[in-house]
Order: structure tokens, then C-alpha cells, then sequence
């Protein structure tokens, strides 16, 4: 009986013991099973999260999925054998950061353009209206039969508008610049994936750059009459601008406003800035024979950059040896009134002139050694006679009062 007996215990206590084991073995393949089912879905998360905030909950939601299953570590370093659960979790940890790192960039891009295309309707609309100003005013200037005094004021109110436009083109290429110059053209290629309706639906941007050049180009064609160097100086400094925002950034803004006619943009803007570049070197070089007739200066005749740079080392050699052979009221004259003009240039002009191919500065600077060359010899002769004259009678003045002052001395102690 208690053989029975104990043969009967043993088997319970054997059955009981298999049914812990397999329980025991089914939990911790349910474990296993788990951690996986678990980790799948939160690979797939980090590939779907579109918004930052997303992906700072998701990294939250992982690091506690980290500490559950931590304790697991060993039996799930088995299950994922070759690798193991820590490599598995560092792999998770660090893609669910590069990816809050990803969808921030993207956000914060996506204000830029956003902005960026609020900026362009203004600077459109604005464009648009002094545009249209000035062409009015362009229209009453050739049919207008008014006084000279009333014409003049409507070339300066024309003139002003032209100015006025091109401070507002400078406005337009700083915030390109800021909005793309730091642009991560990967991320912008995920924009659409991400959020289909924050993508620019437009090629604002690209058709404004490209109306502009097309604008400034009619500009210069239509004014040459109209403008003076002091004009073409400041259109040298918006072309100068324009064209290293467009150099450094036009790929960028070509790739981000992706459309059917974005090629053909790019390239009709790339053949406007030559032509820019030729007509403002052109009416630069007419503008400065007007100015040098308006204030007597009188070099050889000039049509090109190269005829203006060499009729001005013509007239500064031909001046200089006047100075030299005969040194009179009439050239010295004449050197007050070039340097007029040569003191803008040094002051105002250098960089504009280089910016306009018009004189290089190493140009400039070889002409500056000239006007130097010809202040230094210029003084005219009479003048010199007048200071040398000048400074004897202050000597003979100096000597009688101190002959003067011996005399007394000597009368007073007699």
C-alpha cells in the first residue's frame, strides 16, 4: 500500500513538474515571439513618423519598451542570435533619433518655403505695381508736351521708381539667400513623402528670378536716354547680387520647384544674365560719355570697356605732359575737374566698375598712380611764385620786427 502510495506521488509530482516545464517553455517562447512582434512594429513606426512631436514620443515609448524587456536580455540574446538584444535596441534607439533629427529639419524647411512663398506674393505684387508706375510714367515722358522744368521732375520721379524697384530686388535675393543657403536637398526630396500638401505646388520662386532678369534687361534696353552713371552704378551692385545668389543657389531653387517648364526657366535665366551682363557694360560706357561731356572732360572718343580704359590713360598722358612742359591755370583747371569725377570713382564707383566690366580694379588702380602722378605736377607755376613771394614777405616782415625790437632796446639803455 505505501509502495502504491509512493509510486502514485511520484507520478503527480512528475506530471506536476512537466506542466511547470512546458509552461515555463511556453512563456518564454511567448517572449521571444512577443519582442519581436513589438520590435517589427516599432521599425515600421520610425520609417511612417512625419512630426517631430511623433518622434519624440516615439523615442519615449522605446526606451520603456527597453526597460520590459531588459530583463529578458538572455533569453532574447538566443532568440535573435547573431545578433543580440542589446545590438537590437542600440540599432532602434539610434534610427528613432535620426529620424526626430530628419522630420525637424523637414519641418523647419517647410516654414522656410512656406514663408518663402508668402515673401515672393509680396515682392510679386510689389514688383508688379512699381512696374507699372513706371511704365506709366515712361508712356507720359515720350508723349508728354510739357515744360522742360516738368519733364525733368518726371525723369527723377522715373528714376526714383527704378531705384526704389532695385532696393526691393536686393530684399528679394537676401531672403533667398537666408531661405536656401542652408537648405538640405535630401530632406526637401522627403517633403512630399512625408506631407504631399506642404509640397510647393508652384514655380514661384524660379518664374520670379526668371521675370526679374527678363524685366532688368527690358529695363536697360528701353532707358538709355533716361539714366545717368549714377544709375548704372547701383544696377551693377543688384546684377552683382543677383547673379552670385543665383550662381551659388539657382541648382537648389531649380531642384525644389520641381516642374514642366523648371528647365526651361533655368536656362532662359542663365542666357539673361549674359545679356544683362553686355547691355549694363554697354550703356555703362554710353553713360560715361554723356558724363564726361556734361563736365568738359575731353578724352578721345570711346565705345567699349577697352576704348573707355584706354581713352583715359590717353588723357591722363597727354595732361601730364602738359603739366610737365607748361605748367598753366587752364590744365591745372582741368585736373579739378577730372578729379571730380575721379574722387566718385575711388569713393563710390571702384567696385561697381569692376562689377559692371567696365574697369577691372587693378585697372582702376593703374589709372589712380596717373591722377597722382598729375596732382603732383599740376601746381601751376604763377601759383608757385605767389606762395614763394607769400613766404619772403612773412621772413622780411619777421626780420624788420626784430630789428625793430633791438633798436628800442638799444635807444632805452642809452
Amino acid at each position: 500500500m505505501k509502495l502504491q502510495r509512493t509510486i502514485f506521488i511520484a507520478i503527480i509530482i512528475g506530471l506536476f513538474s512537466s506542466t511547470l516545464y512546458a509552461q515555463e517553455a511556453q512563456s518564454d517562447y511567448e517572449i521571444q515571439q512577443t519582442f519581436k512582434e513589438q520590435y517589427a512594429d516599432y521599425e515600421q513606426q520610425v520609417e511612417n513618423v512625419s512630426a517631430p512631436d511623433s518622434a519624440e514620443k516615439l523615442i519615449k515609448s522605446i526606451k520603456q519598451f527597453d526597460q520590459n524587456y531588459s530583463e529578458h536580455k538572455e533569453l532574447l540574446d538566443k532568440a535573435l542570435y547573431p545578433d543580440t538584444y542589446e545590438e537590437q535596441m542600440e540599432s532602434l534607439k539610434k534610427s528613432s533619433v535620426r529620424t526626430l533629427n530628419k522630420v525637424e529639419t523637414i519641418t523647419q524647411q517647410q516654414k522656410q518655403l512656406k514663408k518663402l512663398e508668402n515673401q515672393l506674393a509680396t515682392y510679386e505684387q510689389d514688383l508688379n505695381q512699381l512696374d507699372q508706375q513706371t511704365d506709366s510714367l515712361k508712356t507720359a515722358i515720350r508723349q508728354s508736351a510739357k515744360n522742360e522744368k516738368e519733364l525733368s521732375n518726371m525723369v527723377r520721379e522715373y528714376r526714383q521708381n527704378l531705384e526704389k524697384r532695385d532696393e526691393l530686388i536686393l530684399t528679394f535675393i537676401d531672403s533667398m539667400v537666408v531661405t536656401y543657403q542652408n537648405m538640405d536637398l535630401d530632406a526637401l526630396q522627403e517633403i512630399e513623402d512625408y506631407d504631399k500638401a506642404s509640397r510647393i505646388k508652384t514655380n514661384d520662386a524660379l518664374k520670379l528670378i526668371h521675370d526679374i532678369s527678363e524685366e532688368n534687361i527690358q529695363i536697360l534696353k528701353r532707358n538709355a536716354s533716361k539714366l545717368q552713371v549714377d544709375d548704372y552704378m547701383r544696377m551693377a551692385e543688384v546684377n552683382h547680387q543677383f547673379q552670385a545668389m543665383w550662381s551659388r543657389l539657382g541648382d537648389k531653387i531649380h531642384e525644389v520647384y520641381e516642374g514642366n517648364n523648371a528647365d526651361m526657366l533655368a536656362e532662359n535665366i542663365n542666357g539673361n544674365l549674359t545679356e544683362w551682363n553686355n547691355l549694363l557694360q554697354t550703356n555703362t560706357v554710353d553713360a560715361m560719355k554723356d558724363y564726361f561731356a556734361q563736365q568738359g572732360i575731353e578724352t578721345n572718343a570711346f565705345e567699349s570697356a577697352d576704348e573707355f580704359n584706354k581713352a583715359l590713360h590717353s588723357y591722363l598722358d597727354r595732361k601730364i605732359k602738359e603739366s610737365r612742359d607748361n605748367r598753366s591755370e587752364e590744365n591745372y583747371s582741368d585736373l579739378q575737374q577730372f578729379k571730380e569725377f575721379w574722387n566718385r570713382v575711388e569713393v563710390q564707383w571702384t567696385s561697381n566698375l569692376a562689377q559692371a566690366n567696365v574697369l577691372s580694379q587693378d585697372q582702376t588702380s593703374k589709372l589712380n598712380q596717373k591722377v597722382d602722378e598729375w596732382t603732383q605736377i599740376a601746381q601751376p607755376r604763377s601759383n608757385n611764385i605767389l606762395v614763394y613771394l607769400l613766404g619772403g614777405s612773412v621772413l622780411l616782415a619777421v626780420a624788420l620786427g626784430v630789428m625793430l625790437i633791438r633798436e628800442k632796446k638799444t635807444n632805452g639803455s642809452a
